[in-house]
């Protein structure tokens, strides 16, 4: 699927005119579609750990106490094991814990997360690295968090949303979209079930 073809289905689904192209359509209702479409997918994209969305960052030590940045992308660290080295797995410390602790280089244990940056403790020698496993918030194949062409794709599961884009689009129209939005809600939990690599 593509960014026209969930259209299409958009179109079939509330008996709208069935578009050839979107993006560059002059009708309100397809830079709608577009705008409802992009809340959705950054709704699924925020909900569930995808593995589409699954990104490894290396991170290398300079020597120095530094905050590493993550990236634009970066949304938030995989649940369970998201930061490790050569000396296992780091940790997370909450703020309170982090300012009791003195800079020091080594194998790091401990992380802290703010915003997009991560701080390890001990911090990492020149040329010594870490792996973060983050999720990103770039959903589009073309590397971002919207739409650009009419054959882009998702990297998430596309049918799913397209059943988040139904939802959205009929209780912005006013229509009865209950029975839509709970078969949105269990198809999520089915696909998130599977997706997200989770242990089963």
């Amino acid at each position: 699927m593509s960014l026209l073809t969930i259209c299409q289905g958009l179109a079939k689904n509330v008996g709208a005119a069935i578009p050839d192209v979107v993006v560059s359509s002059p009708a309100r209702d397809w830079a709608e579609a577009i705008a409802q479409s992009e809340y959705a997918a950054e709704e699924l994209a925020r909900r569930v750990d995808w593995g589409g969305l699954t990104v490894s960052v290396t991170l290398t030590g300079d020597g120095t106490n530094k905050e590493h940045d993550l990236g634009a992308g970066f949304s938030r660290l995989v649940k369970g094991i998201a930061v490790k080295g050569s000396g296992g797995v780091a940790r997370p410390l909450t703020r309170a814990e982090w300012a009791s602790l003195t800079p020091t280089e080594g194998i790091p244990r401990y992380f802290l997360l703010e915003g997009q940056t991560l701080t390890l403790w001990p911090y990492l020698a020149v040329g010594e690295t870490v792996t973060a496993i983050t999720q990103s918030k770039n959903w589009c194949s073309a590397g971002g968090a919207a739409w650009v062409a009419d054959d882009d794709t998702a990297l998430i599961n596309e049918a799913l949303l397209l059943k988040g884009l139904i939802v959205r689009w009929r209780r912005q129209k006013g229509m009865d979209y209950a029975d839509y939005e709970a078969e949105f809600e269990a198809a999520l939990r089915d696909f998130a079930s599977f997706d997200d690599r989770s242990r089963i």
